[in-house]
């Protein structure tokens, strides 16, 4: 019965390290609010999408982490809150995608 004993006291331990690296992981490995990435994991809010504003429309571009919103003003500098465009959702992920997200504008020139 020891035997069994250490198995699973280990087994719990490795959970418990394993559930702190995650942790870890989210708070200083992933990228925050307009930070670029290739993959939804990239990012705090497990959102990647690839594409801007060019003027009103939505183009493709390097990818950045972006986050649901209502309004402008949940964006932050440089982007703006808007209904998202078919290709643009399907940079997201298949579950929990929003209708409306942060998109930076990309300005055209003058």
């Amino acid at each position: 019965m020891s035997a069994l004993r250490r198995v699973g006291t280990a087994f719990v331990a490795l959970v418990m390290l394993g559930g702190g690296a995650l942790v870890a992981w989210n708070i200083w490995g992933q990228g925050g609010l307009g930070a670029t990435c290739n993959y939804a994991l990239g990012c705090k809010s497990f959102l990647c999408v690839h594409h801007e504003l060019t003027g009103s429309a939505q183009t493709s571009s390097g990818g950045r982490c972006t986050r649901s919103c209502d309004r402008d003003a949940d964006c932050g500098e440089g982007a703006r809150c808007v209904v998202l465009g078919d290709d643009a959702r399907d940079d997201l992920p298949p579950l929990g995608k929003p209708d409306r997200a942060c998109l930076w504008v990309h300005e055209l020139p003058r």
